[in-house]
């Protein structure tokens, strides 16, 4: 076979395209190889949508089989759901109950303890042998101790109520009776403090019980 033969077998092998081109057989390859390429690389960075999931189908969590579970199954989630949304709340709830009581009992007992003490005082004055034992000792002894429960209901936050030449508040205080003054400037003031009250924050636990002085202008 001739070289002239050869090339005509040759020529007519060739892509006509890559013939027409002038292309030579290596830039073909390249070619197709590199469109190969760029299809491959953008398959991979397409979402793959058949993997996605309605974000209320994510919540509940799809089913084990990977079937769509339909209205029925994701309203039968929801009410699953909502079940168990509702039992751990039910269970929030008692055990906020729970500790709140302790708080109040631990409290309590705190408070009892130190009113204890204060009767463990008051049975000692009690006891105390009456030869030899002068009033003026008694009577050290009963503020001693009315010192103490004071300190005992001031750590405990009760704060007394003990408006002596205050203006007369009606929500503080109860007025038991009225003092005539000649003096305008005393007019509804507090005269005397008969019972000392008591509040707790803003809780009234006893208005004090007062006098009041009363002005009454002279008829002319």
């Amino acid at each position: 076979m001739g070289e002239k033969d050869l090339e005509q077998e040759t020529d007519s092998a060739m892509p006509e395209d890559v013939a027409a081109d002038g292309a030579a057989p290596e830039d073909a390859v390249s070619e197709a190889f590199g469109d190969a390429a760029e299809q491959d690389a953008a398959g991979r960075d397409a979402p793959d949508d058949a993997s996605e999931t309605p974000g209320h189908v994510d919540e509940i969590g799809p089913p084990e089989s990977g079937e769509d579970p339909g209205p029925a199954g994701e309203l039968a989630a929801l009410k699953d759901r909502h079940l168990r949304l509702a039992a751990e709340f039910d269970n929030f709830r008692r055990r906020t109950r729970r500790e709140l009581g302790d708080a109040g009992e631990r409290a309590r007992a705190g408070l009892a303890g130190k009113l204890l003490e204060l009767m463990d005082d008051l049975q000692r004055v009690a006891d105390t042998p009456h030869e030899g034992t002068t009033t003026k000792a008694l009577h050290e002894g009963i503020g001693l101790v009315a010192r103490k429960f004071a300190k005992v209901l001031a750590d405990a936050g009760v704060e007394p109520v003990n408006p002596v030449e205050e203006r007369f508040d009606p929500n503080l205080h109860e007025a038991l009776m009225m003092t005539p003054t000649d003096d305008p400037e005393q007019d509804e003031l507090v005269s005397q403090v008969v019972l000392i009250g008591y509040r707790l924050g803003d809780r009234l636990l006893r208005p004090a019980r007062v006098t009041v002085y009363r002005h009454e202008a002279e008829a002319s």
